[in-house]
Formats: structure tokens, sequence, C-alpha cells
């Protein structure tokens, strides 16, 4: 038996005859009102859990972070990691960062470029010099990771490269770009702490470690820890 049916059994038996055929209409009109605003609300209520999906898609957010390609120019490879360390030390006397690079071989890195035409022109000019990308890439994050990983690509990385290259053209002195490499390392820092990702926050923690060590030049170590940043980023998010 449906609950209507139930519902008409029971008002049949109380009370006189005609009380009871008025009191079942009456109850057959109210039980068929609310069947119809019951119908009407199950009705709303499936077109709202079918357009859920399409509400939560249509006019989303991009991306928090947009992904960014960089350019490490390498100076050479090497088979094992003892004649890797001789060609980073090259490189490092040199000025370059002599960061190795292990995907399967060892990449010895000199630098790192956010435009392709320059690391394809450096190559061009630099025999045995070669480049590959890195991509730190797109991706949906927290609100602080992503100014982070935009303050690293953008703000940090052009300051870094600006103090190496203007050391090397003698437009600083050693100190000044110490200065401000650890200037902008200190913010990079100051970004990590809001970091909700353990794996971004211990990435950009490293990242901005600025302590040049006696056996490297500025400019090599300058490089190096440029290297290292982008090198750190891909890593945590990959």
């Amino acid at each position: 038996m449906s609950e209507y049916d139930s519902g008409a059994y029971f008002v049949r038996r109380g009370g006189r005859r005609n009380r009871n055929r008025n009191g079942s209409g009456r109850s057959r009109r109210a039980a068929g009102v609310l069947i119809t605003v019951l119908l009407i609300l199950t009705a709303a209520i499936c077109a709202l859990v079918a357009l859920l999906p399409r509400l939560s898609t249509v006019g989303a957010p991009a991306p928090d972070f947009d992904g960014k390609t960089f350019y490490m120019l390498a100076i050479g490879r090497a088979t094992d990691r003892e004649q890797a360390q001789t060609m980073a030390q090259y490189a490092v006397e040199r000025g370059g960062a002599g960061y190795i690079y292990n995907d399967g071989e060892y990449k010895i890195v000199a630098a790192v470029y956010d435009k392709e035409s320059d690391a394809k022109t450096l190559t061009s000019v630099n025999e045995n010099s070669y480049y590959f990308e890195l991509t730190v890439p797109k991706c949906n994050i927290a609100d602080a990771d992503a100014r982070a990983l935009r303050y690293l690509t953008g703000e940090w990385y052009d300051a870094v490269q600006t103090a190496a290259s203007e050391l090397q053209r003698g437009n600083l002195t050693e100190s000044q770009a110490e200065r401000s490499v650890a200037s902008a390392c200190l913010k990079l820092k100051a970004a990590s702490d809001g970091v909700s990702s353990v794996l971004l926050a211990a990435a950009l923690d490293e990242a901005s470690e600025y302590s040049c060590p006696k056996t490297y030049t500025v400019l090599s170590y300058v490089r190096y820890v440029h290297v290292r940043a982008i090198v750190l980023a891909v890593l945590a998010l990959s």
C-alpha cells in the first residue's frame, strides 16, 4: 500500500458517514496539494544537482600560476659524477654557475635565461655548449604559493639576472651585486614563510639561501644561486 491509501483507510474508520466523506475529500485535496509541492521541490532539486557541475566550471578562475619556461645554458655533458665535478669547477673558474643537473646524464649548467633567443645566441658563440628547457609548470595552487612563485620567476629572477649581467660588464662591484642578490633572497625567504605546500616551501627556503663560499667568485656564485632556484622550483612542482 502507498502512504495515501493508508491515510484513506484510517479516515473511514471514525465518525458519521457524511462527516467521513467530507473529511476524506478534504484530506485527499490536501494530500494532492502536498504531493504537487513535493514533486515541484524534487524537480527543482534534481535540476540544481544537474547544474552544479556546470556552475563550478563556468567562470572558473584561471590557474593561479601560468607556468614559465627557462633555458639552461650548458657547457657539456659528463658520464659520471667525478667527471661532472671537474667540468663544473672549470665552469666556475670562468664565471659560470657550475651547477650539475642530473636527468639521467650529468649536464654542467653555466647560466639560466628566460628568453630562448639569449640561450641560442650564446650557444652559437661557445663551442660545445648547448641549452635545454626547464619549465615551472602551470598549476592551481593556494594564493600565497602562487604569489611566491610569481615573485621567484619574475621580480627575483630579474634582480639576480641584472646583478650578474651588470657585474660581468663592470657596472657593479662585487659587494654591490651581493647586496642586490641578498636583498632579493631575503624577500624570497619572506615569501616562502606563507606557502602551504611543504615541498614548495622547502624549495623556496633553500633557493633563498645566499652565502658565497670562498671557493667561488661572486659572479659564478650569483649564477649558481640563479640556476639552483629554478631547478628547485621545477622539482618541487613535478
